[in-house]
């Protein structure tokens, strides 16, 4: 045994050796997180009836796939997937098999969740204590609470001033729908908080410490909570490409592949993509059924003018913009009545559940259009345009105010939208033209998950914003920090001001 020489005082080695500048970040990150999870929790409803996700998984430790009333709560709220082993049914004597005339009813017919499984998983140890009852809204803020630090940190690319990394990371916070969608914690809205933070690890993991395997496995847990976020792999395909391909040099003429962090990617984002089609096969007999294909709402006659084709189709896409970038507030004249029961009034402004346009809740998204523009004229013709399109379509959601009925859905072909598509395809131009390697990711990250997101036949009922939009906000907001960066202009605290004043 060796000898024992001298007594040293005792000292944390691990604490000793964080710098200043580390034990200060490690800092501001626990206080953001912390502000955060207060503003969310006080501010928001504490609770939530549509904790399927919790059923879900107390159903998972008592050994079942399917849902069971004794191991779930509100199971008669639910949005039930029904299959048999055969196809779509009901169980015997159910009260809404009225619903869908013609339905077999059989003994084998099962209950199942409609939603990914990514955030059932995630709750699997609160409800191994706490059982069905546990609240999953405080789970949704606590998420939702962990995306500021990492926000923080992904700002430090964008800006070397700690005022600008706040701003950001206040925009992304308070001046997105994130706020609501975190607060919420229904079932709908805890998939996107679980996937939003995700997401937003796989950025940190691409931006700020490059790691092809951790972004993939980051990506793929974003995955198991919002299936749609998979088109998002093209940022982490461009993002990475100096580590996937080699330039040329002297003692090399030639481009060469490297194939160990494609191998790493692909090897962080598979266990989950098999793990999800596992779920879906000891299900539904098929890896690619996510039960989608037996969702009750597509087989309810009084649903069919929703899904007249199914729940995809490339028909539906035009129902997506007028939601995204047209859906205003609410306008009503004082004294206008809202419920005739109590003959309450409404409000003079008011959010509408149908939604709201993403720039009408986030202004400062706008900027995200312009981000890598290089040509001046460009932007503020550009800029100008947009803006008179932002005007018309609110000068429309005040038409009701001034007794006028027309709206922006009678403009043919919605020309007053082309100002954003323009834009949009010039941001895509100038970025391939200057081979902006950020802004090329982004777009590639935002357009096809849109596009996917636009053939569903839903455009997210009940909600405070465009809620699908949080599958490539990240992006977004990837975009208006790169435009924000070191140069913070008064008007661009105007615009966060006013995003976290509409949020």
């Amino acid at each position: 045994m060796a000898e024992i020489t001298a007594a040293r005082p005792f000292t944390l080695p691990i604490i000793g050796a964080i710098s200043e500048e580390r034990q200060r970040t490690i800092g501001i990150c626990l206080a953001l997180m912390v502000v955060v999870f207060a503003v969310y929790w006080f501010a928001g409803p504490k609770e939530t009836a549509y904790s399927y996700q919790t059923s879900q998984a107390n159903n998972l430790l008592h050994g079942h796939l399917d849902l069971l009333p004794e191991y779930s709560r509100n199971i008669e709220v639910l949005e039930r997937v029904l299959y048999d082993g055969k196809g779509y049914c009901y169980p015997p004597g159910d009260a809404r098999a009225y619903q869908a005339p013609g339905t077999p009813e059989t003994p084998d017919c099962k209950t199942y969740m409609q939603h990914s499984f990514g955030p059932a998983f995630m709750v699997l140890p609160g409800v191994l204590i706490f059982g069905k009852e546990m609240n999953q809204t405080l789970v949704s803020v606590v998420i939702a609470a962990m995306n500021a630090p990492i926000v923080f940190l992904v700002s430090r690319s964008f800006s070397t001033k700690l005022v600008n990394q706040l701003l950001l990371t206040m925009l992304m916070m308070f001046g997105t729908i994130l706020w609501w969608v975190g607060s919420n914690g229904g079932v709908w809205f805890f998939a996107h908080t679980t996937a939003t933070f995700f997401l937003f690890a796989g950025i940190y993991f691409a931006i700020r410490r490059p790691n092809p395997l951790m972004a993939g496995a980051m990506l793929g847990a974003a995955f198991l909570s919002r299936p749609t976020v998979i088109m998002s792999g093209l940022f982490f395909v461009v993002a990475f490409l100096p580590l996937w391909l080699e330039s040329p040099t002297e003692e090399r003429p030639g481009w060469r592949i490297n194939f160990a962090p494609i191998a790493n990617f692909v090897a962080g984002i598979a266990p989950f993509l098999l793990a999800g089609m596992y779920v879906n096969y000891a299900r539904f007999d098929s890896p690619f059924e996510t039960g989608y294909g037996y969702t009750e709402q597509i087989h309810q006659d009084f649903l069919k003018v929703v899904y007249p084709h199914g729940l995809f189709d490339v028909s539906y896409i035009e129902r997506h913009p007028p939601v995204a970038l047209e859906a205003m507030p609410i306008f009503s004249k004082p004294g206008t009545v809202c419920d005739a029961a109590t003959g309450m009034d409404c409000a003079v402004i008011r959010p509408s559940w149908a939604g709201m346009a993403i720039w009408a809740t986030t202004p400062m998204f706008l900027a995200s259009v312009f981000t890598g523009v290089s040509n001046k004229w460009v932007s503020r013709v550009g800029g100008a345009f947009i803006a008179l399109s932002c005007l018309f379509i609110l000068s429309r959601a005040l038409a009701p105010y001034f007794d006028e009925a027309w709206k922006t859905q009678d403009v043919e072909w919605g020309l007053h939208l082309a100002p954003f598509w323009v834009m949009i395809a010039a941001a895509v131009y100038f970025a391939l033209r200057n081979r902006d390697r950020l802004v090329i990711a982004c777009w590639l990250a935002i357009i096809p998950t849109a596009i996917i997101i636009s053939t569903f036949a839903a455009t997210g009922w009940a909600q405070f914003g465009y809620r699908y939009a949080l599958d490539f906000t990240p992006f977004l907001w990837l975009l208006a920090a790169r435009f924000i960066g070191d140069d913070l202009k008064w008007w661009h605290i105007a615009l966060i001001t006013l995003g976290v004043a509409v949020n």
